[in-house]
Order: C-alpha cells, then structure tokens, then sequence
C-alpha cells in the first residue's frame, strides 16, 4: 500500500468523523433528550431482564430440588421411625445423622413444631382441640421441611386452641 493511499484513507476517516460530529449537532436538543431516554430505558429492562432469568435458573433450581428431596423424604421419616424403636441398631443412628447432615448442607430445615404458633401455610392440620383464639402446635405427626423459604413439605400436626 502506497502512502497516498494511507493518507487517504485517513483523510477519509476524518470526513465521516466530522460527517457524523455535523449530523449529530444538527439534531434537535428534543430528539437527543428523547434518543438518550430510549436508551436509558433499553438499558434497564436489559439489566431487569437479566435479574429475572437469573431468578427464574434459581427457582427452577429449586424446584427441581424440591422434587427430588419430595420422594427423599419417605426414607427420612421411617429413619425416625426406627430410631424410636427401643433397640434401634447404631449404625442406623449413624446413617440417619449421615441424611440430616446432608439435608443441612442443602438448606433445608424442618418446619418449626411443638409449641410454635400454628400457620396454615407450614402446617397441615390433622386433629385441633380445644377452645380459644390463640392455635399453638400441640404435637407434630410428620416433620415438615423448608428449602430456604420455599416450603417443599408441610408439617402434619395436632393443633390446640388455648
């Protein structure tokens, strides 16, 4: 490439510069102001948009979760069946600490039981007795477990009015 056609070619560039510098000094403050908007704009649902995929992989995440610890669940509770049996085998009691270890590595943790308030939206009520306002959890039948704040269980549980 020869240098007058290097020179050129940069003459060229400094053309379109000034070209575009023209075209954008002779658009209207109004239409800049409004181009400037529209950008703003884009740029924030571009920013919502990827806060909302971000949370949608999340919940799908846990949903997906939340199914397969929904058919866990079962081996849990006959566990604690056994371990309530008086001559329970330790080994048993080792893999049963094993499941709730690795239930904790995962977040879950048991909906609150005996003595708590009651709440329809962790609890399944079974039996209620009693006369009162005030529904206190009174013995729980099937522990309930919650990943996060997302319930994946509820709790089965005999309610007392007092």
């Amino acid at each position: 490439m020869s240098k007058k056609s290097s020179t050129n070619k940069k003459d060229d560039e400094k053309n379109i510069d000034s070209s575009e510098e023209k075209e954008l000094a002779s658009i209207p403050l109004e239409d800049y102001e409004k181009i400037k908007d529209d950008y703003l704009r884009l740029a924030a649902d571009f920013d919502n948009y990827k806060k909302r995929t971000e949370k949608d992989k999340e919940n799908q995440l846990v949903g997906s979760l939340s199914i397969i610890l929904a058919s866990l669940f079962p081996l849990i509770d006959n566990f604690e069946i056994a371990m309530n049996q008086e001559e329970a085998p330790k080994e048993l009691e080792a893999l049963y600490k094993l499941v709730l270890a690795f239930l904790e590595n995962l977040n879950i943790t048991e909906v609150p039981g005996v003595g708590e308030e009651f709440d329809p939206s962790y609890h399944e009520a079974i039996e209620h007795s009693g006369e009162g306002d005030n529904q206190i959890v009174g013995e729980v039948l099937r522990k309930g477990y919650k990943l996060e704040d997302r319930l994946i269980r509820p709790a089965m549980v005999k309610v007392q009015s007092e």
